[in-house]
Parts: structure tokens; C-alpha cells; sequence
């Protein structure tokens, strides 16, 4: 199976784990942004980006980097609080799925070993106590999306 059909399969894992948990899941159209799913519950939106797990000198790990290329020229670079609000990493072998907050995973620049990570794995209830998307700094990607924003739009490119 190839990187791509990883990712479509590793991106529908998620999404079964979140509905089966209680929220919605909006994708936007186009491929290659820095979020790859907004997932709603209760009125509360939160940005993800989604990394299939790989295995790297015998162990599992979660690529937490973006590398984009065009025309043989490559860029490496790193999603933060202001782009997304948690990193999952989901192993499409046992379909596990690891919920890390971009505060935890911001402070790793490759990868992140799932060994590091158990806490993580499956626990749904880190998104679930958030009022709003305090992790990001503001709610205003709920009240964007949910055509409240008003003026107040600080954080939101």
C-alpha cells in the first residue's frame, strides 16, 4: 500500500473513531492544507492534521513535520497552536488513534515514538473539557464557523 492510500485510510479511521464518539466531522475540500479534519461537538470546533503512523529503526513513530515539494525543491516545516489544535496519530494496522495536543507535539521537530504517547492513545476525553478552543488561544474558529465571529477574529487567518 502506498503513502497515499495510508493517509485516505488512516484519515477514514479517525473519522469513524470520532463519530463513534459523539462529533461531527467537517473536511474541507481541498487536500494539502494544515488541517485535515474540524471535528464539532457540543458547539465546541477543534483543527486537526493527521499523521498515519510509521516505523522507523524498529519502532513505531508519529511524523509530527509537514514536507511539501514542488519542482523538486523540498520545505520541511511544523504545524503550531495557531494552525491546529491537535496532532493524530493513528496506526492503521491495529487502528489505534493518538489525540496529542499541539502544545505536546509542537515540542517535537520529526517525530514523535508512540511509545512517549500511551496516554494519548484513544483518549477522546482531552478534546471532550475544552470550553471553546482555549488550547489555541480562542473559541474563534467555532464562532467563525458557525457565523458568530463578529470582530473579534484574533487568531484566525
Amino acid at each position: 500500500m502506498g503513502n497515499i492510500e495510508k493517509g485516505y485510510l488512516g484519515s477514514l479511521i479517525v473519522e469513524k473513531k470520532f463519530v463513534a464518539n459523539g462529533f461531527s466531522i467537517f473536511k474541507p475540500s481541498m487536500e494539502n492544507g494544515k488541517v485535515d479534519m474540524i471535528v464539532e461537538k457540543e458547539n465546541k470546533y477543534f483543527r486537526l492534521q493527521i499523521k498515519t503512523v510509521q516505523e522507523s529503526k524498529g519502532k513505531k513513530c508519529i511524523p509530527v513535520r509537514k514536507i511539501s515539494h514542488s519542482m523538486k525543491e523540498y520545505k520541511i516545516s511544523t504545524y503550531s497552536k495557531e494552525e491546529i489544535d491537535f496532532f493524530i496519530g493513528v496506526d492503521i494496522e491495529c487502528e489505534d488513534v493518538y489525540i496529542l495536543p499541539i502544545s505536546f507535539s509542537e515540542q517535537y521537530k520529526s517525530t514523535i515514538s508512540i511509545s512517549v504517547v500511551t496516554t494519548y492513545k484513544n483518549n477522546f476525553n482531552i478534546v471532550e473539557p475544552y470550553s471553546g478552543n482555549i488550547i489555541s488561544g480562542g473559541d474563534n474558529i467555532g464562532e467563525l464557523l458557525s457565523g458568530n465571529a463578529g470582530d473579534n477574529t484574533e487568531g484566525i487567518n
